[in-house]
């Protein structure tokens, strides 16, 4: 992937306080003991004994540096990005590219059921503003499917899980007032191969209505105790890894707190 510029995006003022308040470290996290995932499904139970070591602390909240790229109309942009992750609760997403040579800078966050969008060229110009119900709808089912960065999340007791087959498990996880549906692919040995979901969205200028929305995961990473993805290619539709993707990601670094 290309690594657009050097400097990574701020963490914009008014921003501040949720960044802040979604990385309030996870109060008394347990060690991870694998008989905690005993009554998972099979596929779930493999994938959290792949992805957390034995004693590993569960922290739920996730700060990421990322880079990649995104695709605006038939072209990809390099980006780079910072985050602050709780599944349970939202996001905040400060991302950097730049548009034949100007730069765009913006956040999307959503923290709790209040959503934001705001994309600023120079930093000054706004050419992306939006917030409400719909938004955070959207927001929230990508909070969710998220849940790959947060192991630990998959623990907590607001979240149930479904069993579909040896490979794949649904887990079903409460963000911004209602239950958004996560479709886990594990494989044999635990490594999980991609999710997959429903995000209420708006394309290409049409309405908002739902759509499918996966990930597949290309390579993994282990950062104190937790092991996961640290390459994603994402997008909408059956094709989302190919002439669906709008997103290509890799991680830089992964803080759990």
């Amino acid at each position: 992937m290309t690594t657009p510029t050097r400097q990574l995006p701020a963490v914009p003022r008014a921003a501040r306080p949720d960044w802040d308040d979604l990385l309030t470290p996870t109060p008394d996290p347990e060690p991870y003991d694998p008989a905690m995932a005993a009554d998972l499904p099979a596929a779930a139970r493999r994938w959290l004994d792949h992805a957390v070591a034995p004693g590993t602390p569960l922290r739920r909240r996730v700060e990421m540096r990322q880079h990649g790229q995104i695709r605006l109309g038939r072209r990809w942009w390099p980006i780079r990005a910072r985050q602050a992750l709780d599944p349970l609760r939202g996001y905040v997403w400060p991302v950097r590219t730049s548009l034949l040579g100007v730069p765009l800078v913006g956040v999307d966050r959503l923290h709790d059921e209040r959503a934001q969008m705001t994309h600023r060229l120079l930093g000054l110009v706004p050419v992306v503003r939006a917030s409400g119900a719909d938004l955070a709808r959207g927001a929230a089912a990508r909070a969710a499917s998220e849940m790959c960065w947060s192991p630990a999340t998959a623990l907590h007791p607001a979240v149930r899980w479904r069993e579909v087959s040896d490979t794949e498990a649904v887990a079903l996880v409460p963000v911004a007032g209602e239950i958004q549906e996560c479709t886990l692919d594990v494989d044999g040995s635990g490594t999980l191969r991609g999710c997959r979901n429903r995000r209420w969205a708006r394309l290409d200028g049409g309405p908002w209505r739902w759509h499918t929305f996966g990930a597949r995961i290309l390579s993994e990473g282990t950062f104190a105790g937790f092991t996961v993805p640290t390459r994603v290619v994402a997008g909408y539709g059956e094709d989302y890894a190919g002439e669906g993707a709008f997103v290509r990601l890799a991680i830089d670094d992964v803080v759990h707190h």
